[in-house]
């Protein structure tokens, strides 16, 4: 079921994406994947994330089962690939009706927001009470 879905995801943000132009869909797949690793970095911080992702260890070509075995691993999780996608879906839904100026100031402050999210989360783990200061 989550390969159904994964693929289900890609394929709805790449042809949302080009209902936007040609750029459009290169546009929200590169959201896609830029949300789903901040959604992942939510959770496992930004070198978990980069583990989890696996791209320190790639061999093209990318269609290796290796390296297939690690793009896996990044859609087990429904919740954080729905959200990734929907994210992805609203960029282009919002660049259709609004500036293209103002689409890329609300891109970057939604990127800017996922990472201090991240800090945040980080951070918070690691001054609980009863752990030790730096």
């Amino acid at each position: 079921m989550q390969f159904w879905l994964a693929a289900f995801a890609v394929a709805l943000v790449v042809v949302i994406g080009y209902a936007g132009g040609p750029p459009g869909a290169v546009v929200a797949l590169l959201a896609f994947v830029i949300a789903l690793f901040l959604l992942w970095a939510r959770e496992l911080g930004f070198k978990g994330a980069w583990e989890k992702f696996g791209l320190q260890s790639l061999t093209p070509p990318l269609w290796k089962p290796e390296n297939l075995d690690r793009f896996k691993a990044l859609f087990v999780d429904e919740q954080k690939l729905v959200k990734a996608c929907t994210i992805a879906v609203a960029l282009i839904a919002v660049s259709m009706l609004l500036p293209r100026n103002l689409v890329v100031f609300i891109y970057v402050a939604a990127i800017a927001l996922g990472v201090f999210e991240v800090y945040r989360n980080t951070s918070s783990a690691s001054t609980q009470p009863g752990s030790r200061i730096n």
